[in-house]
């Protein structure tokens, strides 16, 4: 959220609460600024866990039950293109069939950069991105494509790259002769499937320190993707609380672009100084602050639905090159769910469903305890009820020593409502239109000091 000056200003010495009311019109129901109309929640449900029993049908039901509308389906080029013009097209063959029967669209990635790879067919690896060959050859690509995905509405977005920024690095040539690629392929799949979204997916750290180079390339995209993993170089995790910090960036970076987060995930093992506690912090850190830039953010594909075992681990370890085994616990502890016989949900897994839930996504009888900013208590005298509001929102205030002038501000810095709270009082408002609001406590002269937030 950005603050005028002067709403700056009325901070200063204030407690701020902050209160995220979304009232559907002429229905009285209240949802938190998320929701799913607007907002796609997807789970990368790719990956399964030991009992082969619980195969690809079970994991899909998972993530549909929790309220997913979108499904991330990842290939390379050369997964596509075998080798120069031997085709095999059997998983679009099937995701043709399958994915419509539940109404479930795909975001579809095809990478012929697939993180530190390049995924060209081998006659093309020293061939420039920007070259006329390489270029009709994907396009050729696409024509095929075509015959086995032909109805646009199957496709909620096409994305072209994955974290094609760790590959191509600060080399200005090579930004250039792939920018030129995607803007030229990009228009052409236009062509193909009529309003596809295109989009080209970077890694956050990328599209933060190569700017200039990110902004060129996303010039022409309709989503701007990103893959999201909130690491140190090492390899450890950074503490949750940089994810409002983090989504403030991408939103002021790319404020007129719908961001989807095609990668998004926090490990939960030891090496990477994390837990499972920690690793559920993060879910729910997440959806406090996707609610605030819920009007930025229109996709978050959690990654990935279970703990890899070992021996996809180590086939990762010699596809990326890196045998690093923080690294390895990064890549092996992402996963919602645990790996062992049919897996058992993470702390992580339960808190998506539960914050899912409380935004209408799902109507699952889970037993979803309050969090944090359901009720906010200060010092056990003042407390703001519900939050998301329901139909209604109780301000309460008890101190029978203390004349606290109470403010509600909306997210422009326009005062709405004054009124001054004298020992015990239940202050109830209605009828506020959807977005963003901010509750003042103002003291008397003599107790300014007594409610500020430290």
């Amino acid at each position: 959220m950005k603050c005028n000056n002067s709403f700056k200003n009325r901070l200063n010495n204030l407690f701020v609460l902050l209160i995220v009311i979304n009232l559907l019109p002429n229905c009285r129901t209240a949802r938190a600024q998320i929701n799913p109309a607007n907002n796609k929640i997807a789970v990368d449900v790719s990956t399964q866990p030991q009992n082969s029993g619980f195969g690809y049908n079970s994991c899909f039901a998972l993530g549909a039950n929790l309220g997913m509308s979108s499904v991330g389906l990842h290939l390379t080029w050369t997964a596509l293109e075998t080798s120069p013009n031997t085709f095999n097209f059997s998983v679009l063959d099937i995701a043709n069939v399958y994915y419509p029967a539940y109404n479930m669209p795909i975001d579809l990635n095809i990478d012929p950069i697939e993180t530190n790879r390049l995924e060209v067919p081998s006659d093309l690896i020293t061939t420039p991105f920007s070259s006329p060959v390489l270029i009709h050859r994907f396009k050729t690509l696409l024509d095929s494509m075509k015959i086995h995905l032909p109805n646009p509405s199957s496709i909620s977005s096409l994305v072209i790259g994955t974290e094609s920024d760790v590959y191509m690095g600060a080399n200005a040539t090579l930004w250039q002769q792939y920018t030129t690629f995607y803007d030229t392929v990009s228009a052409y799949a236009r062509t193909l499937w009529a309003g596809v979204k295109i989009s080209s997916e970077l890694g956050f750290d990328g599209i933060f320190s190569l700017n200039t180079f990110a902004q060129t390339l996303n010039a022409n995209s309709d989503y701007i993707g990103v893959s999201y993993y909130p690491i140190n170089s090492n390899f450890t995790v950074k503490p949750t609380s940089v994810i409002p910090t983090d989504f403030a960036t991408l939103a002021s970076l790319y404020p007129s672009k719908p961001i989807c987060f095609y990668q998004y995930g926090y490990p939960s093992s030891a090496s990477c100084n994390s837990s499972d506690t920690q690793q559920k912090q993060f879910i729910t850190q997440t959806f406090q602050s996707w609610d605030t830039y819920a009007a930025n953010i229109r996709l978050i594909d959690f990654t990935w639905l279970h703990d890899l075992d070992t021996a996809v681990l180590n086939q990762d370890a010699l596809y990326y090159g890196i045998s690093d085994t923080v690294f390895l616990e990064f890549l092996h502890t992402l996963g919602l769910r645990t790996w062992n016989g049919n897996g058992s949900d993470k702390p992580a897994f339960v808190e998506l469903e539960c914050q899912a839930k409380q935004r209408g996504y799902n109507s699952l009888p889970l037993n979803c305890t309050a969090s944090v900013d359901d009720r906010m208590v200060l010092e056990n005298k003042f407390s703001v009820y519900p939050n998301p509001a329901t139909d209604f929102l109780s301000i309460n205030f008890a101190d029978n020593k203390t004349k606290t002038t109470i403010q509600l501000f909306n997210a422009t810095g326009m005062l709405l409502k004054e009124e001054e709270l004298t020992q015990t009082t239940q202050l109830i408002i209605i009828d506020l239109h959807p977005g963003l609001y901010f509750i003042h406590l103002k003291n008397h002269p003599e107790q300014t000091q007594k409610f500020v937030k430290q």
